[in-house]
């Protein structure tokens, strides 16, 4: 009884990161290039149960053991998974937004060092620099891109020109999924080696990448995972008032 409360505990304790992760997803649904992270679980090793017979009830001089059968002992979150399939373009006609309609990522300079993003609601600061909201310059081959004008123009391939002068070229870079760890919305820190990527001719200038969130279908999980919250809050409740009969009642009356 005592290892269905612990059961009953792990399947709260896992729904509620669940709706965690859920949470998180909802409120970047209009986080440009957002990525949707989906939680899955796994559960713990079950037990096996069984039932000692012994000599006083005439099975042989030696205990003997009844399978009963196995019994599940709760859930944990395995892990967290990024769904890494492209948002919808949403087109601003602002000349600062870009977007990648293939694989790889911006490079930008934060103060902990280059980080990745498919963010690419850009600005140009007061000197020119193409930068993100957050104040971090996007890097291109050369390095920091900029001085820019309010005209300048960006192909497919990432290629910058200002008044038709070739300024620099994007820099994009392709990394495993698994070795990015996200910071803050939408800058993820590389943990293993990146590749050079030359964009593919997949820049979209006047465009951004939207989150890949789908709204209704994060909030059929919410309901999901609110009823085995529910579901398992309820077994506690039932084994706890099991208990203190058996310690208030039966124990009475021996």
């Amino acid at each position: 009884m005592i290892k269905g409360l612990y059961t009953a505990a792990s399947g709260m304790l896992a729904a509620k990161t669940q709706s965690e992760v859920i949470a998180d997803n909802v409120a970047n649904l209009r986080t440009p290039g957002y990525k949707v992270e989906v939680s899955s679980n796994k559960a713990f090793p079950e037990l096996l149960m069984s039932r000692i017979r012994t000599e006083n009830e005439g099975i042989g001089p030696t205990p003997d053991r009844t399978i009963i059968g196995a019994m599940g002992t709760g859930v944990v979150v395995d892990e967290i998974t990024r769904m890494n399939y492209p948002g919808a373009l949403q087109s601003t006609e602002r000349p600062t937004d870009l977007a990648i309609t293939s694989e790889g990522y911006f490079v930008v300079q934060t103060p902990n060092g280059e980080r990745l993003t498919r963010n690419g609601q850009f600005q140009l600061d007061a000197l020119g620099i193409l930068q993100t909201p957050d104040g971090y310059p996007v890097l291109g081959q050369g390095g920091v891109i900029g001085p820019l004008s309010k005209d300048f123009t960006v192909d497919s391939y990432g290629v910058i020109r200002d008044n038709g002068e070739y300024v620099d070229q994007l820099r994009l870079v392709q990394a495993e999924l698994n070795d990015l760890i996200r910071e803050g919305q939408s800058l993820f820190n590389p943990q293993g080696p990146v590749q050079e990527f030359n964009g593919d001719g997949g820049i979209r200038q006047g465009f951004i990448e939207s989150s890949n969130v789908d709204l209704t279908g994060q909030m059929v999980k919410m309901i999901t995972v609110m009823r085995a919250y529910e579901a398992n809050q309820k077994v506690i409740q039932t084994q706890d008032a099991t208990l203190e009969k058996a310690v208030n009642e039966i124990g009475r009356l021996v």
